[in-house]
């Protein structure tokens, strides 16, 4: 009111003016911030979903003996591990996008009990490379490969 006192009618309205074009400015800078953030989530899933991706084919190839690296199988199945145990949190609201399909917000429980299927068996192939027991071994992959295709198979685009 005191504005409006002093500035009269057309001042204050010009005052509300700008009060409001900032106020719109700033909603479609978050919203714009909002998209790129959702954009980003994604794209960071796929580089973390990659890094299991490349652990596993390095794994396949020792567990081969294509390659003379039987030392770096621990360190292999422990960042899978690692990367399992974040897994849960690449998946956020507003993130749908890339190989991740819609169901994956559409049946959460699901998709969650797969996750943790993924954590579980990762630990368990971690704990059998630190043994160097090679039926642990054999099993403990067979069951991490079981747990990436049961999520792959519903959840991810081909």
């Amino acid at each position: 009111m005191r504005q409006l006192a002093e500035h009269g009618l057309m001042g204050h309205l010009c005052n509300k003016g700008k009060h409001m074009r900032f106020l719109i400015a700033a909603f479609l800078g978050l919203f714009a911030t909002s998209a790129l953030a959702s954009e980003a989530d994604a794209e960071y899933r796929k580089f973390s979903m990659a890094a299991v991706g490349g652990h596993m084919q390095a794994i396949v190839k020792i567990i081969r003996q294509e390659v003379p690296h039987v030392s770096h199988l621990e360190l292999h199945a422990d960042a899978i591990a690692d990367l399992a145990d974040i897994s849960s949190t690449l998946f956020p609201a507003g993130s749908e996008g890339g190989d991740a399909l819609p169901a994956i917000w559409e049946n959460t429980e699901d998709f969650q009990s797969k996750i943790e299927a993924f954590g579980t068996a990762a630990a368990d192939f971690s704990s059998a490379a630190g043994s160097g027991d090679t039926a642990a071994i054999g099993g403990g992959l067979m069951k991490l490969g079981q747990a990436c295709k049961g999520c792959h198979d519903d959840y991810r685009a081909e």
